[in-house]
């Protein structure tokens, strides 16, 4: 997807609209469920975590989704889940969708639903910060009273909005920069190693690709991303963005070469947990070296 290869430039970057979306979405039910709701609920998540251990293949990844979504609807003060739900969405959107020109309009529309599975499991997590956010506190002033507990929303609310913003534009992007950069600065505060170095991989992204009037700066992009490398060498997409973000714009041809042969040369098993995710990197990393002569 042509389009979608451009678009990834800013995807780490920068998303989290807060009016982008549909509305705030709905108020938490904080009444216990009975014993057997409560079960039902529990007992859809377990079949939901046993589907995303096969999330390599794109329809089991699918079903884990519609569990853990069924299981909010009848628990809606579950935030764990709306956590795996907001991830799920963007490694379906980011890992099947983003590869397929014929489902643009389902990428952004699942990049949205990220968005909004995220904001729900924030405002199930705090109650302080839902009542901020209905009485009209902007979403970045609102996570404010957030602690550790709410780095997966966070994370994952900014990714997936980062990659339907950056899709929608550069109009839209800036607008929303400060908002984003924000709110990971929030995330890297509260636990600066989460998703295996994501705030130093995000803003290594940040300084590469803005703009330079907006805050870009490709020695603290080429410094945040060895600061990512150097506490997890093996994360492939790491290596990925630096290939496909620094590199064309240091006009370093070897530098794109060499991250790209590392994340093809890597077994996916050197990270166990994330085996999936790093063959989706490996599958981006063939798609670049096939454009290296577009890119320099």
């Amino acid at each position: 997807m042509k389009s979608l290869s451009v678009g990834m430039a800013l995807a780490l970057v920068l998303g989290c609209v807060g009016g982008a979306g549909k509305g705030m979405g709905q108020r938490i039910n904080r009444t216990p469920l009975d014993p057997t709701t409560a079960a039902r609920a529990r007992q859809l998540v377990t079949e939901g975590d046993e589907l995303w251990k096969e999330r390599g293949d794109e329809t089991k990844l699918r079903q884990a989704l519609a569990k853990w979504e069924e299981a909010v609807k009848i628990n809606t003060a579950d935030h764990e889940t709306y956590a795996k739900l907001a991830r799920g969405t963007y490694l379906l959107a980011d890992g099947y969708l983003s590869f397929d020109s014929g489902r643009v309009d389902e990428f952004l529309a699942t990049h949205e639903r990220g968005k909004r599975f995220a904001e729900q499991g924030l405002m199930a997590l705090s109650p302080d910060f839902e009542n901020r956010r209905f009485s009209g506190v902007k979403l970045q002033d609102a996570v404010m009273v957030l602690d550790r507990a709410a780095v997966p929303l966070l994370y994952w609310y900014d990714v997936n909005l980062g990659k339907w913003a950056k899709f929608k534009g550069i109009s839209t992007t800036l607008k929303y920069k400060d908002e984003i950069f924000g709110i990971m600065t929030k995330v890297a505060e509260l636990d600066p190693d989460y998703f295996h170095a994501a705030p130093d991989r995000y803003f290594g992204g940040f300084y590469a690709v803005a703009p330079s009037f907006a805050g870009g700066d490709l020695a603290k992009s080429a410094e945040y991303f060895q600061s990512s490398v150097k506490k997890q060498p093996n994360y492939l997409a790491t290596h990925v963005l630096i290939a496909d973000l620094l590199a064309p714009k240091l006009q370093d041809r070897a530098m794109f070469e060499r991250e790209l042969k590392f994340v093809l040369d890597t077994p996916a098993e050197s990270m166990p947990d994330v085996i999936h995710e790093q063959n989706i990197e490996k599958k981006k990393a063939e798609k670049l070296l096939k454009e290296i002569d577009e890119r320099f």
